[in-house]
Parts: structure tokens; sequence; C-alpha cells
């Protein structure tokens, strides 16, 4: 009778998992962009290699995130690679 139970439990946990639905969303971890190397006012090259910020905003590299680190002094990491 215990065992039977067990598995009605178990079986109702793996029902119920299936049943909830989860984003993708929040699987992506952000990532620091890479702005060591640069110095106080860095020149970005003119190469378009989009990145999505963690402030909402896309931007035209990582290289762009590091000018707006550098000067608003916000934490903005990159959220995902292309558009947001």
């Amino acid at each position: 009778m215990a065992v039977r139970l067990w598995v009605v439990a178990l079986a109702a946990l793996l029902i119920v998992d299936r049943e909830v639905p989860v984003s993708a969303a929040k699987l992506i971890s952000p990532r620091m962009p890479i702005c060591e190397h640069m110095a106080e006012s860095p020149v970005c090259s003119q190469t378009s290699n989009l990145v999505c910020g963690t402030d909402g905003v896309t931007y035209n590299s990582e290289c762009q995130i590091c000018l707006i680190r550098l000067k608003t002094k916000e934490d903005i990491q990159i959220l995902k690679d292309g558009k947001c």
C-alpha cells in the first residue's frame, strides 16, 4: 500500500512538472562585457555585432556597452547576443 501511494505521488509530481511552462528568458543569465582592456574613452569599431543590454537597450557592440558603463557608472551587462 505504501509503495502504491509513493508511485501515485511521484506520478503526480511528474505531471505537475510538465504542466508548468518554463520561460526561455528565465534560463538566460547576463554576462559581463569585457571592458578591462579599454582606455578611459575607447574608440569602438564600426562593425555591428548587436547585443542586448540588461537595461533593455540594443547596442551595436560589446564595446558600446563598455562606453556607456564608463560614462554612467551603471552595471549594464549583456543579456543576449542580438536585438533585445
